[in-house]
């Protein structure tokens, strides 16, 4: 994309495209029950050979 041309180029129409439809399958998921990121915790890995 030059100044002199402001259409995007096939390739970022076609990832704009893309990142829209994944955004859109994102907002149509229900995350409501689902606990921030922050409310869980690592676990230190078990060492035990059972």
């Amino acid at each position: 994309m030059s100044p002199d041309d402001p259409a995007p180029s096939p390739a970022a129409r076609e990832a704009a495209r893309h990142i829209h439809a994944v955004v859109s399958v994102l907002r149509e998921l229900d995350f409501g029950d689902t606990p921030p990121a922050a409310a869980y915790r690592a676990e230190e890995p078990s060492h035990d050979p059972r």
